[in-house]
């Protein structure tokens, strides 16, 4: 026999152990009623129908913190497939989004700027330019090369002969060096004859050259200087090596009498280069030694401007 617990008894509670009677429907039909706690009747409750979800009528998701979804396209009679709430979605790095298992959208290559065609165009026109340049070139160095003698080598160019009047008065700067001295006179050597013994330089290849005469310091220094032409710079090389005094006839007018001078002789190319200086007293040796290296240093330095 069981004993009912201590306490209020709790609804529906049989001390007998049966079990309580089953709600039956009302046999016409009806809902039964229910009392309320007052013991009242109320009427029967609406029944609850189950919950269906309501397809939205803009982009399923939109909104500030997710992008629309793609809605499929209709078909070709005009119906569109119908919205699935509980579809998966994905969103590719791109900005999209996917429902379902919908693919990856295809790689598109970013557009490319559109390319001017000015920058090959210069590119072009400078490079025709390198090319008209060095034809040029090329040109100017065959012409230079048909107007060489025969068997000439090195720089034996055949410039034609010198002009005594095409050099004046005489002035020198270098640094703390400044030297000048006055024309006095000169002459064109269509030989080396008038001024030469015995075919000395003729022998040589000795062609023709020009005659400068020069004064300066009160007259108490004078120069005399020859530029003497060869046919080959060799032949002019093997001449100013074995020059000596006694093979030149200097104008001894043109110089100071009785007295003894300096020579110095220097080879450009094809060109000698001799200049003979005199002084009227000794105490004006160096002044004239001074004079002549000078004076024959730029004077052969001037014959490379002849090439």
């Amino acid at each position: 026999m069981s004993v009912p617990p201590a306490g209020p008894t709790p609804p529906g509670y049989d001390p007998t152990g049966a079990a309580p009677p089953s709600s039956r429907p009302d046999p016409a039909g009806r809902d039964l009623a229910r009392r309320d706690s007052a013991g009242r009747d109320s009427a029967p409750s609406d029944p609850v129908e189950p919950w269906q979800p309501t397809p939205p009528t803009g982009e399923p998701g939109a909104g500030p913190d997710r992008p629309a979804v793609d809605r499929p396209a209709p078909d070709d009679h005009g119906a569109a497939p119908a919205w699935n709430p509980y579809a998966s979605r994905s969103q590719w790095a791109d900005g999209r989004v996917a429902e379902g298992d919908a693919p990856p959208p295809s790689w598109q290559p970013a557009p490319r700027a559109p390319r001017r065609g000015w920058p090959v165009l210069l590119g072009v026109g400078a490079t025709c330019m390198l090319f008209v340049l060095a034809g040029l070139v090329i040109a100017g160095l065959l012409v230079t090369r048909a107007g060489r003698k025969p068997g000439a080598t090195g720089h034996d160019v055949d410039h034609g002969p010198l002009r005594q009047s095409n050099y004046h008065d005489w002035h020198f700067r270098l640094d703390q060096v400044k030297l000048d001295a006055t024309k006095t006179g000169g002459r064109n050597l269509d030989s080396c004859a008038p001024v030469e013994h015995d075919r000395a330089l003729s022998a040589q290849g000795c062609r023709s050259g020009i005659e400068l005469d020069y004064r300066t310091a009160g007259d108490r220094v004078r120069m005399e200087q020859l530029v003497l032409m060869f046919d080959t710079a060799a032949h002019a090389k093997r001449a100013g090596r074995g020059l000596a005094g006694s093979q030149l006839a200097l104008r001894r007018s043109k110089l100071h009498p009785h007295v003894e001078g300096a020579m110095v002789q220097q080879v450009t190319d094809q060109y000698l280069v001799i200049t003979v200086g005199t002084a009227a007293k000794a105490t004006d040796d160096d002044r004239r030694d001074t004079f002549v290296h000078y004076a024959n240093a730029d004077m052969a330095a001037a014959m490379l401007w002849r090439d």
